[in-house]
């Protein structure tokens, strides 16, 4: 569950892994192991990662769902009904979160060209 859950937060971070392991002082390689679960951190390394994501190290092991505290209500209540729906209805969520980021981004284009 660990190596999962930094995967998930440190691409919703939009950090490499290279910035994470120039952080916790070790090699790139051995940052890429954790995420893949092919080794186990110390208690050290485990507390430098909560802190640095601020989130629990429950959370990071997995005893805890709560969402980490960066996130807003708003953005809560949304992943956790996102949570409920099955296969069909999450890549329905998926498809219309990327067709508006693609609508946003068609619009910002527009507007800069305008200006």
């Amino acid at each position: 569950m660990l190596h999962l859950r930094l995967l998930e937060i440190r691409k919703k971070r939009g950090v490499s892994q290279i910035e994470l392991a120039k952080h916790l002082k070790i090699s790139n390689q051995a940052y890429s192991l954790y995420e893949l679960g092919k080794r186990q951190m110390n208690y050290e390394t485990l507390c430098l990662l909560a802190d640095y994501f601020e989130v629990s190290t429950d959370y990071l092991l997995g005893r805890q769902d709560a969402v980490p505290s960066f996130l807003t209500e708003e953005e809560r209540g949304i992943i956790e009904r996102y949570r409920t729906l099955d296969g069909r209805g999450r890549q329905s969520v998926q498809n219309t979160i990327e067709f508006e980021a693609s609508q946003n981004k068609k619009d910002r284009i527009v507007k800069k060209s305008a200006m």
